[in-house]
């Protein structure tokens, strides 16, 4: 059997484009065509990023940023138990920490879970 992997993240760049928020945003619904983009929050109230069903984002991968040490950002499936992250291994939002001016993480997508790797700060998942 072969560990080849059936989608290859490395022909495509991992950022390609930036979306910032309205400082009064509170939700953005994240498509999978999407993917490769840095989301930006500049929201003083809290923000809900929700990513495409899990089998949509086979392959995929975004980066979230909080841009604003007010407001808290988080990053759900929509789905319970298909994100792997920080501090629990089945989990359906991570959330970041209420003062993390520049918390960012990073979600990728293999089409069963999503993996949340934090870059930078501090997220809670539940």
């Amino acid at each position: 059997m072969s560990n080849a992997p059936t989608v290859l993240l490395g022909l495509m760049p991992l950022l390609r484009a930036v979306v910032r928020s309205s400082t009064t945003a509170t939700a953005t619904t994240v498509t999978a065509d999407d993917s490769g983009t840095l989301f930006v929050n500049l929201s003083t109230s809290a923000h809900t990023y929700t990513l495409p069903e899990v089998a949509d984002g086979a392959g995929k991968c975004w980066m979230f940023f909080n841009g604003d040490g007010t407001s808290t950002i988080a990053v759900t499936s929509g789905t319970a138990d298909v994100m792997m992250c920080d501090d629990d291994a089945a989990a359906t939002t991570n959330t970041s920490s209420t003062t993390g001016v520049s918390d960012c993480l990073l979600v990728i997508g293999d089409g069963t879970y999503y993996y949340c790797i934090e870059v930078h700060g501090s997220y809670t998942a539940t």
